[in-house]
């Protein structure tokens, strides 16, 4: 409504509210919190910008470099917040995947960054929206999410292109190797195909929706495929 967005909000939105307030005036093109409508949606800034079509298009490498970099600087930044929750997300297990503190340790993630929740001004990273999915993760494990969906490697693509682009990735964060991210993806897919279900048992209305879109078999067979060309991939990385 004008520059103004209004949303279904879930036990999670106190969380949710309290990064956003947190990265105020630490993490550009986040939307601000401005409280609550008469019906007791969530009201947050519009970010103006242009979605990439993920069923159509792909994002540049620039736009690649722009969506990680900001990553880079988000985590940097909510290294230092806490919060009790509850979260959408599930807390993190046994699955967290890390070579050392900086991959390892937990930290307060978006949980799915995506080209369907950023947006661009030509190349530029203009909006970083949908935060409903926060909660604990780790870089690698956020990392991961990006290449399946930036890269984006559900795709069938030339393995070498894969990996390059990849690569990029990598790069942009910097300080980790294109092939950790690779390992990890599966770790990170699967905990979320695993969490679809159970979280529309619970009456999660986003995940039943997902469920009646062919989740969370359609991303099973897609990363049953990405582990046929995983070694392909890996192929031509360093």
């Amino acid at each position: 409504m004008g520059d103004v967005v209004h949303r279904a909000t879930g036990p999670w939105t106190p969380a949710v509210h309290a990064l956003l307030s947190y990265l105020k005036g630490r993490v550009p093109h986040v939307p601000r919190v401005l409280g609550t409508d008469d019906e007791g949606r969530e009201m947050l800034t519009y970010l103006p910008g242009r979605v990439v079509d993920i069923d159509t298009e792909e994002l540049t490498e620039p736009q690649i470099v722009a969506v990680v970099t900001w990553a880079r600087d988000f985590h940097d930044a909510v290294a230092g917040f806490r919060h009790p929750g509850p979260w959408r997300f599930p807390p993190m297990g046994d699955e967290v995947v890390g070579h050392d503190d900086i991959w390892s340790d937990v930290i307060v993630g978006h949980n799915d960054i995506a080209p369907y929740n950023v947006c661009f001004d030509g190349d530029d990273l203009v909006g970083v929206f949908d935060w409903d999915l926060a909660g604990p993760t780790t870089r690698l494990m956020e990392l991961a999410f990006m290449a399946w969906n930036c890269v984006p490697l559900w795709r069938d693509m030339d393995a070498a292109r894969a990996a390059a682009r990849l690569q990029v990735l990598a790069a942009a964060y910097g300080g980790v190797a294109a092939a950790d991210v690779l390992d990890t993806v599966p770790v990170r897919i699967g905990r979320m195909l695993t969490e679809i279900p159970r979280a529309a048992a619970r009456g999660d209305a986003g995940m039943m929706h997902l469920m009646t879109q062919g989740e969370p078999q359609r991303s099973s067979d897609t990363l049953a495929a990405l582990a046929t060309r995983t070694p392909a991939i890996r192929a031509h990385l360093p």
